[in-house]
């Protein structure tokens, strides 16, 4: 891999220009391009007609990984463990090779979807059902905890926060809530059109 310096020459595309043009390698503040955030002083090859930013060099691109993980919107909750085990056997039903980093695309969906006027109630018949399974079972009574961690971009965390508006549950609510209607869309096969939308962004996500 090439290690380019500051002041360093040489050619790229321009899409401003449209046309092949000489660059110059400089340090400069550069946004993303969804607008959040920006990576700052790092190394990228700027266009000599139009000082647009065209090339970004190998050796930026950790710099630039960590500022965008550092823009995400952390999610945190502590959940009853049998709701992630409910999210996870969504999930594997939906997409077999589905890992855990895919809760975030599925909450996603969700946060994005007009809030269900039954919301509440899905998740009240949920609390029954367990509390029903658990009696038909003889299962003892445990309440094991535990922690749910999404990292999200601001698009999905403006979809959470209208959805909290919305709903006027507390996130720890809501996530439960929407946990219940993915049991009930696709573990009880309520929903097929949505289990088709959730198949296809699994294979987006994978």
């Amino acid at each position: 891999m090439k290690l380019f310096l500051q002041g360093d020459r040489g050619k790229a595309l321009c899409e401003h220009c449209q046309q092949i043009v000489g660059i110059t390698y400089l340090r400069r503040d550069v946004p993303f391009s969804d607008g959040n955030g920006l990576a700052r002083d790092i190394l990228v090859g700027v266009c000599d007609q139009c000082a647009t930013t065209v090339a970004i060099p190998p050796q930026s691109t950790p710099a630039i990984k960590e500022t965008r993980k550092q823009s995400l919107t952390s999610i945190e909750a502590r959940l009853p463990a049998v709701y992630l085990d409910v999210l996870d056997a969504t999930m594997h039903c939906v997409a077999p090779d589905a890992g855990v980093q895919l809760r975030k695309l599925f909450f996603g969906y969700y946060f994005s979807a007009p809030p269900a006027s039954s919301l509440e109630q899905v998740h009240e018949g949920f609390a029954a059902y367990l509390a029903e399974q658990a009696e038909a079972r003889q299962l003892p009574a445990v309440q094991a905890m535990k922690r749910l961690s999404l990292k999200v971009n601001h698009y999905v965390a403006e979809d959470l926060a209208r959805l909290l508006q919305a709903t006027r549950m507390t996130q720890t609510e809501l996530l439960k809530s929407l946990i219940a209607q993915m049991r009930l869309d696709v573990l009880e096969g309520g929903n097929p059109a949505v289990i088709a939308e959730l198949r296809q962004l699994a294979r987006l996500g994978l």
